[in-house]
C-alpha cells in the first residue's frame, strides 16, 4: 500500500477519488480510519504532523498505538473519540496539544472527525479526521505550553442534559453550589438538585468520586462551546 493513499479497490469503495486527489494536495492533515481504529489513509501533510517518514514507515494498516510519534502515547483517547463520531454519526471536534512537526514543539490542533459512510451501501465504515491549527492568537497563549493532552467540544457519553453538562464543567473547576450559580443565573439549592442527579446517573455518591468517573469517561476533558466565547474560560482547565 502506497504511503499516503489507499489500493485502488479500497478506494473505489470507501473515498471518491476527487477527495483523495483534494487530501493529497492539502497542506492540512486529513486521514481515515476503519471501525476499529486501523488507519486506511493519512495524506503527506498528516506525515509531516507527525514528522514521520514515509519512506520508513507507512500509516495505513496501522494503530494510533503502533505510531513512531509521542502522539501513540494518547492512542485510547483517539480510539475513544473515532467510537464517539461513529456512534453520534456526527462531526466532532477535539484540541490536541502534543508534540508535532520536525520542531517536536507542543503546539494546540483542532482535529474535526467525521463519520465515514460506504458510497453504495451507505453504511457507516469508519471515520475521517481532519486536523487544523488553531490560529486565534488569545486561545493559542492559554494552550501553548500546556503538557500534552486534548479538551473535548462533545460529551463523551450522551448521558446528562445540556443544563447538567454546565455544572458538570464548573463544579470540576472545584467551584461551589453557590458560585456555579452566578455563572449560570440558578439558585445554589437548584445546582445542588441538578448535582444529585448527576451523581445518580454516574452511579456516584460524592464529588470525589464523580471526579475520577470524569477522567475515566474524558468528562474531565469537555468544554461547552458556549464558555469559549471568553477565551480566557479556558486558564481554568488542567491539560496535564
Amino acid at each position: 500500500m502506497n504511503s499516503d493513499c489507499l489500493s485502488r479497490d479500497t478506494q473505489d469503495s470507501v473515498i471518491a477519488p476527487q477527495l483523495l486527489m483534494l487530501w493529497k494536495s492539502s497542506r492540512e492533515p486529513w486521514g481515515v480510519k476503519d471501525l476499529e481504529s486501523r488507519y486506511l489513509y493519512a495524506n503527506p501533510a498528516y506525515y509531516d504532523l507527525l514528522n514521520i517518514n514515509p519512506a520508513l514507515f507507512t500509516i495505513p494498516g496501522c494503530f494510533d498505538h503502533d505510531l513512531p510519534s509521542p502522539v501513540a502515547d494518547f492512542a485510547s483517547h483517539f480510539q475513544r473519540h473515532d467510537r464517539c463520531t461513529i456512534k453520534q454519526q456526527d462531526r466532532l471536534c477535539s484540541i490536541e496539544i502534543h508534540c508535532y512537526g520536525r520542531e517536536k514543539l507542543i503546539q494546540p490542533y483542532f482535529f474535526d472527525k467525521y463519520p465515514l459512510y460506504h458510497q453504495i451501501t451507505r453504511e457507516c465504515i469508519g471515520s475521517i479526521f481532519h486536523a487544523r491549527k488553531v490560529e486565534d492568537v488569545s486561545l493559542q497563549k492559554q494552550l501553548c505550553g500546556k503538557s500534552p493532552g486534548y479538551f473535548l467540544f462533545y460529551p463523551p457519553e450522551p448521558i446528562f442534559t445540556e443544563g447538567e453538562l454546565d455544572v458538570i464543567f464548573f463544579v470540576l473547576q472545584n467551584m461551589s453550589s453557590k458560585v456555579i450559580g452566578r455563572h449560570l443565573g440558578l439558585s445554589h439549592r437548584t445546582v445542588e438538585n441538578k448535582l444529585q442527579g448527576i451523581y445518580q446517573k454516574a452511579g456516584v455518591h460524592c464529588l470525589r468520586q464523580f471526579s475520577e468517573y470524569s477522567r475515566h469517561t474524558g468528562f474531565d476533558r469537555y468544554v461547552p462551546q458556549k464558555f469559549l466565547k471568553p477565551l480566557s474560560q479556558l486558564l481554568m482547565l488542567d491539560a496535564g
